[in-house]
């Protein structure tokens, strides 16, 4: 099953950007939707701010599941670690919310 809704902001990238970040997002939907019948939204947003010569990317994500909200949040200086980092948070409390039922 697909979330509902999946929204993105933020994510101004270039074509080969936008497959990596679909391959990451193909992904790890597919972990949330193995562990988790449905979920109402996924939310995910980028913030880029320049620190010296290099872009730090901020990355927070927002799971809307049953009406309770996993949030998760990422800084790295590489954009697909910090999308990465974010998923796996999420991960580990599906895992956590799911034990506590």
């Amino acid at each position: 099953m697909q979330a509902k809704k999946l929204s993105l902001s933020g994510f101004n990238l270039d074509d080969s950007e936008k497959a990596r970040v679909n391959d990451v997002l193909e992904k790890y939907l597919r972990r949330i939707e193995e562990r988790v019948k449905s979920y109402d939204e996924l939310k995910l947003r980028l913030k880029k701010s320049l620190h010296g010569k290099s872009f730090l990317h901020e990355v927070e994500g927002d799971l809307v599941m049953g009406g309770r909200i996993i949030s998760a949040k990422e800084t790295d200086y590489n954009m697909y670690t910090a999308l990465t980092g974010v998923f796996e948070k999420i991960l580990v409390e599906i895992e956590h919310t799911l034990r506590k039922r």
